[in-house]
């Protein structure tokens, strides 16, 4: 793509800015926001998950232009209170990186939505690695973007997010974004990855005295994902077109999940032919995206979003898809 193109798309953009009610967006830790919706805010979180948008791709920006018009579309009908960025937001293929991570980022900003981000296994490529995008991500008004450093030195870009509703003391919903990964032997998320998970776990117990009910967005499935599929016991709701690319998991990351108690739901992207969900042994409840973009392959439905509905008091978390085509 390039710069001319990128000045372009966000001259349009910007100048469409969307309305939204008041929240409030706190950085407590370098891996840790708090973030207040408003008291208007009536039976459930609505939560826009976008994956796989693949823009950027060198030789055909036209269809960043498309991909990016499809999320003002569906952000306009499902009106929701966050944005679920789940990775491959970029593709391989990329060119003036910096540029175009800028670009998504002041594109994000200017619905005046809370969204955040979880790393794809093609985000980093194209020499741009992590680093840059995390660094202007976390400038973002709008946006959530954090990271912790385990004993490796290493930084993950995994992020937990407490959501508060008017001015109550204690979340209705926590949520955690891990990054899966990218690079051979690291395409899963790793034993400090939990670890972490582990700890803040622990510490929202402590400090809420409860357990606050939790939902976790990363981008390459569970292992659980493709038993869930193959166990004629399980209700599934979707459909099923392509083996579930889990890459390198071995299943201990939903055992992790499972042993804390708090975790309800999973949201994946990846295998963009995949577009179900059902509840798997335990009761986690295991969700991939709809394929947002053009640039990626979709042969079997057109590029659309998932809205997710987390209910404030007791009830079943609700999946729809949404496809604007």
């Amino acid at each position: 793509m390039k710069p001319k193109h990128l000045f372009v798309l966000i001259a349009v953009f910007f100048s469409i800015e969307l309305a939204h009610a008041s929240v409030t967006i706190t950085k407590i830790a370098d891996d840790h926001f708090s973030l207040r919706l408003s008291a208007d805010t009536v039976d459930s979180i609505r939560i826009l998950q976008v994956t796989d948008l693949h823009i950027g791709i060198s030789r055909s920006w036209e269809k960043t232009w498309t991909t990016m018009e499809r999320v003002d579309k569906l952000v306009t009908l499902c009106r929701p209170d966050i944005i679920a960025v789940t990775g491959d937001l970029f593709t391989g293929q990329k060119t003036d990186s910096e540029a175009l991570s800028g670009f998504a980022r002041v594109y994000f900003d200017r619905l005046r939505i809370p969204w955040f981000f979880t790393f794809g296994n093609h985000d980093p490529e194209g020499g741009q690695g992590r680093e840059p995008i995390r660094r202007i991500f976390s400038e973002s008004e709008w946006g959530m973007m954090g990271s912790h450093n385990p004993d490796t030195g290493q930084f993950k870009c995994d992020y937990r997010i407490d959501v508060f509703v008017g001015k109550a003391l204690i979340p209705v919903w926590q949520m955690y974004a891990f990054d899966s990964g990218s690079e051979r032997g690291n395409k899963s998320i790793k034993k400090n990855q939990l670890e972490w998970f582990r700890a803040q776990s622990l510490k929202s117990r402590a400090e809420y005295k409860t357990i606050v009910p939790a939902v976790v967005f990363f981008h390459i499935p569970l292992k659980q994902y493709h038993d869930l599929w193959q166990d004629s016991t399980l209700v599934k709701s979707g459909e099923f077109h392509e083996a579930v690319c889990l890459e390198e998991d071995d299943g201990s990351v939903y055992q992790a999940f499972l042993d804390q108690g708090n975790v309800q739901a999973c949201f994946c992207g990846h295998d963009h032919d995949n577009n179900y969900w059902g509840k798997y042994h335990g009761g986690i409840l295991l969700v991939y995206g709809h394929v947002t973009g053009d640039a990626g392959y979709h042969r079997h439905w057109p590029p659309g979003g998932k809205l997710i509905s987390l209910p404030l008091k007791k009830g079943e978390i609700g999946i729809k898809d949404i496809v604007m085509e």
